[in-house]
């Protein structure tokens, strides 16, 4: 069984220009993931917000990675994320972002 997190949204540094640098932007974050065991989704998305509010990042895919990394530390059974990140604010036409899949 997967468990779901959709529309998770939050603001943080993103982003490679000089002004998503200085000011939060919001990103809107979805994530699948299956485990061995039962893992409580409120502690996922209390660690995504840290990974974010640390990381700063340049590029979207790189966020990615990077949680992809500290999910695995942090909930070790993990055996699989599927995870989407989108820039609603990013271009003023469409939303644009990164999506990325992991099997451990």
């Amino acid at each position: 069984m997967k468990t779901i997190i959709k529309d998770f949204e939050f603001k943080t540094i993103i982003g490679c220009l000089e002004f998503e640098r200085e000011h939060k932007q919001i990103i809107t974050l979805d994530i699948e993931y299956q485990s061995d065991d039962i893992i409580d989704y409120r502690l996922v998305m209390q660690e995504i917000e840290l990974i974010y509010k640390n990381g700063k990042f340049e590029f979207v895919e790189e966020s990615i990675k990077v949680t992809f990394e500290k999910l695995k530390l942090k909930f070790p059974n993990l055996i699989s994320v599927k995870i989407r990140v989108i820039k609603p604010q990013a271009l003023k036409n469409c939303k644009v972002g990164a999506m990325d899949e992991i099997v451990y």
